[in-house]
């Protein structure tokens, strides 16, 4: 326990795989920080590029292990970490001044609290900011609108207690990209986390991301919402079947779009094939509709042809 009248020690983990280009930015931006005591863990996933050289010139804790994944290198850096609070900002991201400060406040107001989420900033590759809008949320039931939308759009943006985090077994190792968004399902579940006001984290957008590979992201997700039906209360099935066709929904016509321009540019392969037959098993609904509005100008078609026949004849 942090004794009385001094402030908790928080821990900034900061997962890396071959994203040396943006890590020193992410260590910076958590290193000039306001909150004191901190501490800043770099868990180098297996990287083959500089990340190790980079974190190294920081003189910070560094953590290196084979490529295991994000889960496995958040969970190394959970492990390791000194903090009573702790944050998991993406290698790619940056935290904004002042944003482990209004967080540590947030959960010091309310002990009963395993975690405190914040809205984001988005940027592109360069760093440029791009203006993003944020939808409402009833913050009253965070559970019910997080099965349906992950408005946390980064990890960064969340400040754990550690010892919640611990308690319930950290992040999950097989849910890929959606480990994140099935702690908040779990956290918000027994009411154990708030969205506050203010935004805590520059969340970058660019090619490389993993939120950019849609089909990976569909399956993680989908089996994040199907293990919370599993083990939640059974009032929320019909909640979670309705979440399972917005994912869809989201995600599937993503999916669509990616493949449209592969079969046109001639690159659709192998993998292709095997993103349409996810899509199949486990979006039927996005391809019938698909399937249904390609049907719909095909008829379109044939019927203005004659019109079009006779003019030209005339």
């Amino acid at each position: 326990m942090t004794p009385a009248g001094s402030l908790p020690t928080v821990s900034v983990v900061i997962p890396c795989f071959n994203q040396a280009r943006y890590l020193g930015h992410a260590m910076a931006s958590a290193l000039s920080q306001s909150h004191r005591p901190l501490e800043c863990i770099v868990v180098d996933d297996g990287s083959t590029d500089e990340t190790a050289e980079v974190a190294e010139a920081f003189h910070v804790k560094v953590i290196k292990q084979g490529n295991r994944g994000v889960s496995a290198a958040r969970n190394a850096g959970l492990a390791a970490a000194l903090g009573e609070l702790i944050v998991f900002l993406d290698a790619d991201d940056e935290l904004l001044p002042g944003a482990l400060q209004l967080e540590a406040a947030a959960l010091a107001a309310t002990p009963n609290l395993a975690a405190v989420v914040t809205r984001c900033e988005a940027m592109d590759e360069s760093g440029t900011p791009i203006t993003v809008v944020h939808h409402e949320i009833d913050r009253a039931n965070l559970y019910r609108g997080w099965l349906a939308s992950n408005f946390v759009w980064t990890p960064g943006a969340a400040m754990f207690r550690r010892a919640a985090l611990v308690a319930i077994g950290g992040f999950a190792d097989d849910l890929g990209p959606a480990a994140d968004y099935a702690l908040y399902l779990r956290l918000a579940r027994d009411n154990r986390i708030a969205l506050i006001d203010g935004s805590a984290v520059r969340y970058r957008q660019h090619g490389a991301s993993m939120s950019r590979d849609p089909a990976l992201m569909l399956r993680a997700t989908l089996e994040a919402v199907r293990r919370e039906e599993r083990e939640g209360p059974t009032w929320i099935r019909g909640d979670a079947r309705r979440a399972r066709r917005a994912w869809c929904a989201w995600y599937g016509e993503q999916v669509v779009d990616n493949l449209r321009v592969r079969w046109r540019d001639g690159s659709f392969g192998m993998r292709q094939l095997l993103t349409l037959v996810t899509l199949l098993r486990r979006c039927p609904s996005v391809v019938a509709q698909h399937l249904a509005r390609k049907a719909r100008r095909a008829v379109v078609a044939v019927l203005k042809a004659p019109s079009a026949v006779r003019k030209a004849s005339r």
